[in-house]
């Protein structure tokens, strides 16, 4: 009787330590694509844009941000080329300055696995209302030198950094997608004295939620053992990069953020649903809140989806606000 009793035990201890490797791999494989996504090279379209910047409108320069990531600095160019997207902006937007001239910078943050050239064709637009663009890096992506995205942990007060390396009085925004949008929000909430409002994409309200969801997504087989996936993940995220998933939450951080902020969100998104934004916008303080809903767009697709009309919202927001 004691043998197979001692069997059973042996298998018992065998699947309690084979369930927590497999814990144990699972958040070390989930930690590393939210930590250090696989970082993109330069797409065609971002090479086609640098390689003739004037004909989209721009003048492209490089620049040493703070903490040594490689970043660009694009200002409205004053004698464009054909200039498509920034003449179709133009038109929807009368009260945009003359070419050339600068009312205002916008830096610009790029979504989770993204790089800073994502957002040239964003540019485009912006420098033809009038505002000069500042594209970084994000750490754990593009040629940030840092080797791990702490989704707003490190990035705010490093923001804080970069705009306190322009010694230029006119107004500061910050702009950001998805991962972007929510680290735009904390940095503005860290210090808004540096700057005069948010235009937040598709932004997460708390960061476990996302983990949560993206562990529940693995696979169907998964989705019941998603608490303990998720668990795994963010204990494997402490370990490595001193922070928890659960500790960001800009749905907290924006309490005390009376900036203006334009929120906007596809009501298709089933990565962060609407839910995520319309708890945002509750949350903010301030009167000079709106949140944009995008309809039939998806997580992906935010600004794509209405691109003429949500771009000229987004150059307006920046404009009535500058003045």
């Amino acid at each position: 009787m004691k043998r197979p009793l001692r069997r059973l035990r042996r298998l018992l201890l065998g699947l309690i330590l084979l369930a927590g490797l497999a814990l144990g791999v699972v958040g070390w494989f989930g930690s590393s694509h939210l930590l250090s996504p696989p970082r993109r090279g330069l797409q065609d379209y971002h090479r086609t844009i640098l390689a003739r910047p004037a004909e989209h409108g721009l003048a492209i320069e490089a620049w040493s941000a703070p903490g040594g990531s490689r970043a660009l600095v694009v200002h409205p160019a004053a004698h464009p080329g054909a200039a498509l997207k920034s003449r179709e902006l133009r038109q929807r937007v009368p009260s945009a300055p003359r070419w050339g001239e600068i009312v205002g910078t916008v830096v610009l943050l790029h979504g989770h696995q993204g790089r800073k050239e994502d957002h040239l064709p964003i540019c485009e637009r912006f420098c033809a209302a009038g505002f000069r663009c500042v594209l970084v890096d994000l750490p754990g992506h593009g040629d940030h030198p840092e080797p791990f995205a702490t989704f707003g942990h490190r990035e705010a007060p490093w923001l804080a950094e970069i705009r306190d390396a322009f010694s230029e009085e006119h107004p500061f925004y910050l702009f950001g997608v998805s991962q972007g949008g929510a680290i735009a929000l904390q940095a503005a909430a860290l210090a808004p004295e540096r700057w005069q409002g948010v235009i937040s994409v598709a932004a997460f309200a708390t960061l476990d939620e996302a983990v949560d969801a993206s562990t529940r997504d693995f696979h169907p087989a998964l989705r019941p053992l998603g608490p303990l996936l998720a668990g795994s993940v963010s204990l494997a995220t402490r370990l490595r990069a001193g922070f928890s998933p659960s500790g960001i939450r800009p749905v907290d951080a924006v309490r005390s953020l009376d900036l203006p902020v334009l929120l906007i969100h596809g009501d298709a998104d089933r990565f962060i649903p609407l839910d995520h934004a319309r708890r945002l916008h509750r949350e903010l303080p301030g009167r000079a809140k709106t949140l944009r809903v995008v309809r039939d767009a998806g997580h992906g697709r935010v600004l794509a989806a209405d691109a003429a009309r949500t771009y000229a919202a987004c150059c307006e927001f920046l404009l009535r606000h500058a003045r």
